[in-house]
């Protein structure tokens, strides 16, 4: 039997450790036997590059050296070059059962070669071979648990570098570092995303960028998302063809805007915004900023998802809020120092929100007489000195109400 070291390597028996030492000095045939038989037998290693197969060669060999020294000097046996070579495997794309059935192939010739030298020294019983051969199937079983964990770390640890370098390309592009993102070789498939336009991009206020993707894909979209200090940033690829960077109302790419914006408004847990439509990835900086304003034109609380079309004057209210604010304390300042102030603002609100302007419509609305409607506006129109026929004045209004709704809580 095999002995288990403190540090959980295995010891063989000294019949195999005598043996070890005499195999040490044909490790060259036993590694081209090797490398023909996993060539061989193993249909990823027989397409693999001539470069790649002389790495194989050359970790067949140093592998079968490592284990045969530890071996005949009676060490634990070492795992160092069979986890090196997995690594390697793993990094290059063989698959884990090609792996796998590499190192049983190795193994399996490693243990028969053993096995047949055993058989020849002098007072050799039955029973000696017996524990051999469980000493070396222990081997085998210790390397393939080895095998699995190390292929599987490799795995995990590639996964997190390739997100590293997504996120690090998608944060060059939304900042507008195209010499950074050259730099890193970014290209549209790095974020899995079409090398052809177009695209929109989205900011948004929460969201799991996990469930988000999933969303996305669900919808028929490719997307690419970073997690942000204030919610989630996007790049979203529309389906349809987009030769027009201003195509007509009720083109082919409307509906495609309108699937993403559905996705995500019902991906989301708070606002959205969307940016035009865009051809270049390397506009994303631009229309990062597109997009945030148009989720800006949206108070704070809605659970919705928006383009700058939905109230261009919200969104220009939302790209300079501070005059906007100051301008709305301005022009509704007597509004605001009314006694009546909430049933005031609630009408005219409701007024410049409504379709029709009819007081009849608004009144079932707030659930008042519509001559109650009428004298609230009119009451408004007078403490203002706005005139609700003057299309100048209802565009001061609607502002002053909009950067009231817009302004930080």
């Amino acid at each position: 039997m095999s002995d288990q070291h403190a540090d959980g390597g295995l010891i063989v028996p000294p019949l195999l450790a005598v043996c070890a030492a005499e195999l040490l000095e044909r490790v060259d045939a036993l590694a081209d036997d090797l490398f023909r038989k996993i060539t061989t037998e193993i249909a990823p290693y027989a397409r693999l590059s001539v470069e790649i197969m002389a790495d194989v060669r050359d970790f067949n060999e140093r592998n079968l050296r490592e284990q045969l020294t530890c071996m005949a000097h009676h060490r634990p046996v070492r795992t160092d070059i069979t986890r090196q070579s997995v690594r390697r495997r793993a990094t290059q794309g063989v698959p884990l059962d090609a792996v796998l059935h590499a190192f049983l192939i190795g193994y399996r010739l490693l243990a028969d070669a053993l096995i047949d030298r055993a058989k020849q020294q002098p007072g050799t019983t039955m029973d000696d071979i017996a524990q051999a051969s469980m000493a070396l199937w222990s081997l085998l079983d210790a390397a393939s648990r080895t095998v699995n964990d190390v292929y599987r770390d490799t795995l995990v640890s590639l996964a997190r570098a390739d997100e590293l370098q997504r996120l690090l390309l998608l944060d060059a592009l939304l900042t507008g570092k195209t010499a950074d993102w050259a730099a890193l070789g970014g290209t549209a498939a790095s974020l899995g995303l079409p090398e052809q336009g177009p695209y929109v991009c989205v900011v948004a206020d929460h969201g799991d960028v996990t469930a988000m993707e999933q969303a996305m894909l669900r919808g028929g979209l490719r997307s690419a998302w970073r997690p942000r200090p204030d919610g989630l940033a996007g790049i979203v690829a529309l389906p349809d063809p987009f030769p027009d960077p201003f195509p007509a109302p009720g083109c082919a790419h409307a509906s495609a805007l309108a699937t993403v914006l559905h996705v995500v408004g019902t991906a989301v847990t708070g606002r959205a915004g969307l940016s035009p439509a865009y051809t270049r990835l390397r506009e994303s900086a631009d229309a990062l900023r597109l997009a945030t304003l148009a989720r800006a034109s949206l108070p704070a609380g809605t659970h919705r998802a928006v383009t700058l079309d939905h109230d261009p004057a919200a969104a220009l209210v939302a790209a300079g809020p501070d005059l906007a604010l100051r301008m709305a304390l301005t022009v509704l300042d007597p509004v605001l120092a009314a006694p009546d102030r909430k049933d005031l603002m609630e009408t005219l609100t409701a007024w410049l929100d409504s379709d029709t302007g009819s007081t009849t419509e608004i009144a079932e609305i707030l659930y008042c007489h519509r001559n109650t409607v009428r004298n609230r506006l009119d009451r408004v129109s007078r403490l203002t000195g706005r005139s609700l026929h003057r299309p100048a004045d209802v565009a001061a209004l609607y502002a002053g109400v909009r950067a009231l709704e817009l302004r930080p809580r």
